[in-house]
């Protein structure tokens, strides 16, 4: 009997041990999770916290902790249902409605989102507060938001999550100095926050480059490998940089960790359509499902295939409804034509390309295609004002951000908008795009000097200043606007912008200068690798323009006729005939109503070095002086062909 009792008493204390190791063991657990939490590594916080629930499963506070684990994570679903377990359990809704509203805002239950977050304890104030100002953001109410956001920071001036969303509240209505600095102090609280160091990544991008925005991407990384919000913003920026491996790299990880991220999916069908594989690009988007189909570079990305992959109409439909949404959107009205074009539509095609064939600085694609359009309806002699203008390319003035003629209801619209909102950057900057676009000069000067001076953190301001002076002639004054903005976001606009400024006003050197830099931050951007190859052209610097005009072709294909054309020049120059007259005729074929095709495969056929029909070339000679009988290079070629 008392052997028995000492049995029972042994095994009364191993299970006591026992619990007391479950406790300590799940204690741990938690504090171990919680460290996770902390370090920024919530895929690790979330399997500790799983630990800690088997042992405690009735504890409310370690449920509360695996949703903010899953928030971490922007599982909404999966937190919320810990958050309602942990409610079952015993927790309270205002120790615990600052997460089921985080949870809700989440799955995009904004309203919902906003009711819970009002439930919250006055000491998780900060958090809610956060939260509200990310719903009222998603629903619109950018007031509500702003207050929303000065209730966190004052209630929590040292919480890094509400500083990195007020930077993004400052981003998103234009104000990229405050999002800078809202953004730079989130990273100074808490060094290693992934979405800082992310989204401090986004804005160096705009800022300076893709270059200088990858180390930000590579801290992110550092801190969280997996984190699929950091690991496509690299990816995207790798693409924009030409390095594809990379960029696959980095999307297939994505889906290793989440096998239908749409956004992934996406950036390989990108990198399909930049290779020349639409039917993979088609394949690869169809697995987005649609959930990224009313953003605009998605809609854009996927009327190209459409266009490729022969479904012409499909493309029209979408660029229609894309054109609509942005109608400044100049990629976009161009393929909006050429699908018209190739239906056969001229009158659509002529009032698509209509607002940006009328502006100064129009591409030679959208005037080739606007004069053939006329000419195929019988409008030849406005068809020739627009084939002349492709020929010889007018001086180009900054232009402005709306493109296009406003018209009189749209602009007496968007003053009614301008004066309702006046603290509204973005009515404001509408307002001064189209008064510009319509030739009214001095009411945008001053109306774009006030928004300047109301808003001197939002790069449009800057531009839109640059602009105006620009229309009355004062390029000095434009480029140093232009400099201004280039500080804040050094956009390709900007960049294109700042160049035509400086060369305008005689700062060639300078102009170069910036070119320069922007092509070290974005080596793949075609405008800035058309002006550097145009620039090594005029400096006579034949295999630098070879060199940079084939890698254009390499990327666009033979179907620029004026990169062609211009690579043909350039091989002339070094005598390289064997090269330069099949380009030449090519340039020709593409755009035989062009002056400045006829004149370069006319000019190379009479050139006795070639051994070509002079017979041929000098019909080329005089159809191109028909075709601009202004043109002085075309009127020697054609004089010299005459005589020889």
């Amino acid at each position: 009997m008392k052997r028995r009792q000492h049995l029972i008493l042994f095994v009364a204390l191993l299970a006591g041990a026992a619990c007391s190791n479950a406790v300590g063991g799940s204690e741990s657990g938690y504090q171990r999770g919680r460290a996770a939490l902390e370090k920024g590594d919530p895929r690790t916080a979330r399997i500790e916290f799983l630990n800690a629930i088997k042992a405690r499963p009735n504890d409310p506070k370690v449920r509360l902790a695996q949703a903010e684990a899953y928030l971490a994570l922007r599982d909404g679903a999966a937190a919320q249902a810990e958050v309602e377990r942990a409610r079952k359990l015993g927790a309270s809704t205002g120790e615990s409605a600052h997460l089921l509203a985080h949870a809700l805002l989440l799955q995009e239950r904004h309203r919902q989102a906003l009711t819970e977050a009002a439930a919250a304890a006055p000491d998780r104030r900060a958090y809610a507060s956060w939260v509200q100002g990310l719903a009222l953001m998603a629903l619109g109410d950018g007031a509500g938001a702003e207050a929303a956001f000065e209730e966190a920071k004052a209630a929590a001036p040292g919480d890094h999550r509400v500083w990195t969303a007020f930077a993004r509240f400052r981003r998103d209505n234009g104000d990229v100095q405050g999002a800078l600095r809202s953004v730079d102090k989130a990273v100074a609280l808490k060094p290693n926050d992934v979405e800082a160091l992310t989204l401090r990544g986004e804005l160096t991008r705009s800022q300076y480059g893709l270059t200088a925005a990858m180390p930000w991407f590579d801290r992110a990384l550092e801190v969280d490998p997996n984190n699929e919000i950091a690991l496509l913003e690299r990816a995207a920026t790798f693409g924009d940089m030409g390095r594809m491996e990379a960029m696959l790299t980095d999307t297939r990880k994505v889906l290793s960790l989440s096998g239908s991220n749409p956004r992934a999916f996406y950036l390989q069908a990108m990198l399909a359509a930049r290779a020349g594989n639409f039917r993979l690009a088609q394949s690869l988007y169809q697995r987005t499902r649609g959930r990224l189909d009313d953003q605009p570079a998605t809609m854009l990305l996927a009327s190209a295939i459409d266009y490729q992959t022969d479904n012409v109409q499909q493309a029209i439909t979408r660029l229609v409804k894309l054109v609509e949404m942005q109608p400044g959107n100049r990629k976009a009205r161009r393929l909006l034509a050429a699908s018209q074009w190739r239906l056969g539509d001229a009158a659509a095609t002529i009032e698509t390309l209509r607002p940006i064939a009328d502006l100064e600085d129009a591409d030679l694609y959208t005037l080739t295609l606007m004069g053939r359009a006329l000419a195929s309806q019988g409008a030849t002699e406005r068809a020739a004002i627009y084939l002349a203008r492709a020929a010889q390319p007018q001086q180009r003035s900054a232009s402005a951000l709306l493109s296009g003629p406003a018209s009189a209801e749209r602009l007496a619209e968007l003053r009614y908008w301008a004066r309702a909102d006046p603290g509204n950057p973005g009515a404001q900057i509408r307002l001064i795009g189209a008064l510009l676009s319509s030739g009214l000069g001095d009411e945008a000067l001053q109306r774009a000097r006030s928004l300047q001076a109301a808003n001197p953190g939002v790069p449009d301001a800057h531009v839109l200043v640059g602009d105006a002076l620009g229309m009355r002639g004062d390029f000095a004054g434009a480029a140093e606007q232009y400099r201004k903005a280039a500080n804040l976001a050094f956009t390709e606009p900007t960049a294109m912008r700042m160049i035509e400024a400086l060369e305008r006003s005689g700062q060639a050197a300078a102009a170069a200068h910036v070119l320069q830099i922007f092509l070290q931050q974005n080596p793949r951007s075609v405008p800035a690798q058309l002006l550097a190859a145009n620039a090594y052209l005029r400096a006579r610097n034949w295999p630098a323009a070879i060199q940079a005009y084939e890698g254009l072709r390499r990327r666009l294909g033979d179907r620029d006729a004026a990169m062609l054309n211009n690579l043909a020049w350039a091989y002339s120059e070094q005598g390289d005939y064997e090269r330069a007259i099949p380009l030449a005729r090519r340039a020709w074929a593409l755009d035989k109503s062009n002056p400045a095709t006829a004149d370069t495969l006319g000019w190379l056929l009479v050139l006795v070095k070639s051994g070509r029909n002079k017979a041929e070339g000098l019909v080329l000679l005089e159809r191109a002086a028909r075709g601009a009988p202004t043109d002085a290079e075309i009127r020697r070629h054609l004089s010299a062909a005459r005589k020889g």
